[in-house]
Formats: C-alpha cells, sequence, structure tokens
C-alpha cells in the first residue's frame, strides 16, 4: 500500500503580497470566524475587513522581514519528518501557499492509497486543527484512505520539547521573582462556550504536563492575536503582564504554547509589542525562542504516526 504523510496548517503570507489573499480567505472561514451575519454577506464582509487590516498589518511582516516564515518553517518540518519515517510528506495550507486545495491534487495524482494526516496545531480545536481536519475530508475522503490525528497535546515528545526550552531561560532565573506566562493563540469565546471546544482545556493540560518539570515556578496562561469585532477568550497576554508587574514579579519568562514554529504572533507581538509593554512597566522580559527543527518536535510528529500504524496492525 502506497502511504503518505499530510501536514496541514492555516498557513501565512510569506511576503507582503501575500497579505491581503490572506486575510481574506481567512475571514471567509464562517466556521473560523462568524461575524453574525448572514452566510451571504461573510465574504463581502471579509473583503473589507482584509481591505482596511492589511495596510494595519504590513509594517508588523516588514519588521520581522518582510514576510512571515512559518511556511518556510513548516516546510522545512515536513522535510525533516520524511527523512525520519520514510514517507513522503505533503505539506497544505488553507489560507496561504501552498494552498491545501492544490496539494490533494498532488497526492490524488501520486496515486496515495493511505494518508496520515496532521495539523501542527497540537491542542485541538474546531477553529484551527478542526478547520484542517474539515478541508482535508472535503478535499480527500473516498480518493484515499485518511488516518488523523485530532490533537497531540499530550506528546511524550512534544512536552520534553517544550521543556527543554523552557528550562534554558529558567536556568537564568530566580523562582521568587519570576513568572511563567504561557501565550496561546486566542479564539472566538463562542467556541469555549457555545461550541463545548476542546482548547482552552489541552493547552491547561499541556502547561500542567510541562511545568511538573518545574515545581518552583508559579505560571499562567494568557491569550494573544484577538482581530475583528467579536469577544475573545480572556485573559489577554497584554492584560496578564500588567497583573503580573502588580503582583510583585520582577521577570516573566513567556512561552508561545499553541505554536511549533516562529511567525507574526511570536516575532512582533510578543518580541516587540508585548516586549516594549514589559519595560515600560519595569518588568524584565524573556521569550523563549522556538526550535522547529527539534528532533523532539519531529520524534512528537513521527511518533503519532506510528500511533496510527500499530493501532491499524491491531
Amino acid at each position: 500500500m502506497k502511504e503518505a504523510i499530510l501536514l496541514t496548517y492555516m498557513g501565512a503570507p510569506s511576503n507582503v503580497d501575500e497579505i491581503k489573499p490572506f486575510l481574506f480567505r481567512l475571514f471567509s472561514d464562517r466556521d473560523l470566524i462568524n461575524f453574525g451575519v448572514p452566510s451571504f454577506l461573510q465574504k463581502p464582509l471579509a473583503y473589507v475587513i482584509s481591505t482596511f487590516r492589511t495596510p494595519k498589518v504590513k509594517p508588523q511582516y516588514e519588521a520581522i522581514g518582510g514576510g512571515s516564515p512559518l511556511v518556510k518553517y513548516s516546510l522545512e518540518q515536513a522535510s525533516l519528518l520524511e527523512k525520519e519515517t520514510g514517507l513522503k510528506v505533503f505539506t497544505g495550507m488553507l489560507y496561504s501557499e501552498p494552498l491545501l486545495e492544490k496539494v490533494a491534487k498532488e497526492i490524488e495524482s501520486n496515486g496515495i492509497e493511505r494518508l496520515y494526516v496532521l495539523t501542527l496545531y497540537p491542542q485541538y480545536s474546531k477553529a484551527t486543527a478542526g478547520a484542517c481536519i474539515r478541508d482535508v475530508k472535503k478535499l480527500l475522503e473516498g480518493k484515499t484512505e485518511l488516518r488523523i490525528v485530532n490533537s497531540w497535546c499530550r506528546n511524550e515528545s512534544y512536552i520534553k520539547w517544550i521543556q527543554e526550552m523552557l528550562k534554558k531561560a529558567l536556568d537564568k532565573s530566580e523562582p521568587e521573582d519570576t513568572a511563567v506566562l504561557f501565550s496561546a493563540h486566542s479564539l472566538p469565546e463562542y467556541f469555549v462556550k457555545e461550541l463545548q471546544d476542546a482548547y482552552v482545556e489541552e493547552v491547561r493540560d499541556t502547561v500542567n504536563l510541562v511545568m511538573n518539570a518545574f515545581p518552583e515556578y508559579r505560571w499562567f496562561i494568557s491569550y494573544q492575536s484577538k482581530v475583528g469585532p467579536i469577544k475573545w477568550l480572556e485573559p489577554s497576554t497584554e492584560e496578564t503582564i500588567k497583573k503580573l508587574k502588580e503582583k510583585g514579579f520582577k521577570k516573566v519568562v513567556v512561552f508561545p504554547v499553541s505554536f511549533v514554529s516562529e511567525h507574526i504572533e511570536t516575532l512582533y507581538e510578543l518580541d516587540v509589542e508585548y516586549r516594549e509593554l514589559a519595560e515600560k512597566i519595569g518588568l524584565e522580559f524573556e521569550r523563549v525562542k522556538l526550535d522547529h527543527k527539534s528532533p523532539l518536535l519531529i520524534n512528537a510528529l513521527k511518533s503519532e504516526v506510528e500511533k496510527l500504524r500499530l493501532t491499524e496492525e491491531k
């Protein structure tokens, strides 16, 4: 049987010309962001929002080199996973190149009979991993046998990956003065309250497992990157940083918990905006850099595929 792996993600604009098309696709997805308007108005509203938002975010992408490295880093992860597993690894994005719809046709033309599907979102949410899985099924169900990993937030190698990077920062910190802040990408609040989304619980599970290795440190969870005119998860990273200063902490070590590689939310939102905020209020700020090519992270992906294969053998 001809087998392969598909890594899928929402994607990101790799250059400034891709910003508006990316935002338009993103805001057009009613399953991701429901603006509360009739469905036929979703795309017109997405066009208006992307048109006005593009000039606002363009300077941010220019400040980090002219585009997000997310797609480049995802392709590097795919290449490393291919070497580790010996299976062909495809990479498809929902809202940017390489678009999943094009990659699905490539998978078909390669005659893949069984496809192991992994999203690059360790914690499951209907808005992120769920959207990726939804589109994979829409494009490939019935054309190849799909074996899908919904969540890998408790994967042992993934937890060790976080612990390894976090330890380097905490080795330079005093427990009594330092707060560990896990900043997760936010979601519209209705996903949790109305749709019983698992995301908040899975983020907390990940953090609990990670911090078992650092019992002397106090830790907190916050949410960043809200967009659009709807209510998002709280507490926000911005407000949490301010409160940590009020609580008497001298330093905050920030780990972007829902991400597996650097992109605009880490390189600009955390490294520029929130760093400036922390320094302005007199709080030492250290953001843990993400090693997207770490053998531990690649092994986490590999082990999830192996679990599926073992299940099939049984």
